[in-house]
């Protein structure tokens, strides 16, 4: 009777170890399809987002070209050395480098400041430094405008740090 549940039982527990099993593949499955979904909606949303970036430039570099190449009265411009030009300044556009921006920039200088900043030393160097040319704790709390106990708490600080 004994080896009969024991034999029911162990085929229960494999029943429900495969059915583990079962349950967890698909739900790994169906985690990848959620991940694949969502990698093809970001794939779309940047090509969408680029190829609209791509029209606003097209529209863009249109409208200079426009503004550039306005037909001035008496002159006579074909189309094909619109297109030439417009060529020409889209590669220079697109070949410009660091250099040539500071040389177009090369009349300019920066402001001139007229007021000179001056430095002083620290609060903690100052007291430091009176400590080392032998001022007692008064004399230099005194000097520096600060109570004698910062002082110390500052003395304890360099000592601390060293």
């Amino acid at each position: 009777m004994t080896g009969f549940l024991l034999g029911i039982s162990f085929i229960i527990h494999i029943i429900t170890i495969l059915s583990i099993i079962i349950v967890w593949k698909r739900s790994g499955a169906a985690e990848q399809q959620d991940l694949k979904a969502m990698k093809s909606e970001m794939e779309d949303i940047l090509i969408a987002y680029t190829t609209e970036m791509k029209e606003e430039n097209d529209a863009f570099l249109k409208e200079l070209a426009s503004l550039q190449h306005k037909k001035p009265a008496g002159n006579h411009y074909n189309d094909r050395q619109i297109d030439a030009t417009l060529e020409k300044s889209k590669k220079n556009l697109q070949t410009r480098d660091v250099t040539d921006l500071e040389n177009e920039d090369a009349s300019y200088s920066p402001p001139i400041i007229e007021a000179k900043e001056t430095f002083g030393a620290s609060l903690s160097s100052q007291i430091l430094a009176m400590q080392r040319q032998g001022y007692s704790l008064d004399e230099i709390a005194k000097k520096v405008n600060k109570g004698k106990g910062e002082v110390v708490l500052m003395l304890k600080f360099y000592r601390d740090g060293q």
